[in-house]
């Protein structure tokens, strides 16, 4: 009955953006990848913003940076990285938010997000979803992001809904749950959403999903839908830093 509310109060409003492409390209494929969507001048001065005012790239013993599925995550960007507000406040992007979720869409949990320890790997390279109800996520590269600098994989296609659905979203409605500093609560909310490599294999053979590398050169829009399957990959080489934010219906906050 929660998932059926939460598509009743579903609403999507194509007048609402100017931006008909991606749109279109978000509600057939899941995801829309623009390359250097956001001018090169505001990714450098966010990206010097990042290295003169915080740690994130370095020991990270700042309160407002913290570590989750192998990356380091700087909260309150805003206040620490007062060039961000470009990006976080850009009208094309709330824009295509509320065309797709609903004019009432929200953001949250804004950050900027930085990949720099070499191989490590963590749950989130399982494929999963991130919720049972309807969420976005937008990512903006602040540097460039090859095959080998972890860049995000998406299964094209798979956050339409599907009988193979129903017990995965179930589980996380159910068993994942996160404790206030952001942490997983118990050892099941960690896996709340993933899949086994197998079901993942035989999941893209049935509906003939296709894997997208979600690669491109600094100030890249990356935009998906939650619902959708994904993973991250290690970081094999240099380092990956991003923005990021998540956009879902008001009154329905996650927990994470």
């Amino acid at each position: 009955m929660a998932k059926i509310g939460q598509l009743r109060r579903r609403s999507i409003t194509p007048a609402l953006t100017r931006d008909a492409d991606i749109l279109r390209n978000l509600r057939r494929d899941g995801i829309a990848l623009i390359p250097r969507f956001v001018d090169g001048q505001v990714v450098r001065a966010i990206r010097a913003e990042v290295h003169s005012n915080t740690d994130l790239l370095g020991e990270a013993v700042h309160p407002d940076i913290v570590k989750r599925n192998a990356r380091r995550l700087l909260l309150n960007p805003r206040g620490h990285v007062p060039s961000s507000k470009q990006v976080f406040d850009d009208s094309r992007i709330s824009d295509i938010m509320q065309a797709y979720l609903s004019p009432h869409a929200v953001p949250d949990r804004e950050a900027i997000q930085a990949k720099i320890a070499i191989g490590e790997e963590s749950i989130v390279d399982l494929y999963h979803i991130d919720e049972w109800r309807p969420l976005l996520s937008v990512f903006v590269y602040l540097t460039d992001v090859g095959s080998d600098n972890a860049a995000m994989e998406y299964l094209v296609g798979s956050h339409r809904w599907s009988p193979w659905r129903i017990r995965l979203e179930q589980d996380f409605f159910e068993y994942y749950r996160k404790r206030t500093d952001g942490q997983y609560a118990n050892d099941e909310s960690a896996y709340a959403g993933c899949i086994l490599p197998t079901q993942a294999r035989r999941l893209r053979a049935r509906h003939n999903w296709r894997s997208m590398c979600c690669d491109g050169p600094a100030g890249t829009l990356v935009v998906f839908d939650n619902l959708g399957l994904h993973r991250a990959r290690p970081l094999l080489k240099g380092s990956r830093l991003l923005l990021s934010s998540y956009w879902q219906l008001p009154e329905e906050r996650s927990l994470g």
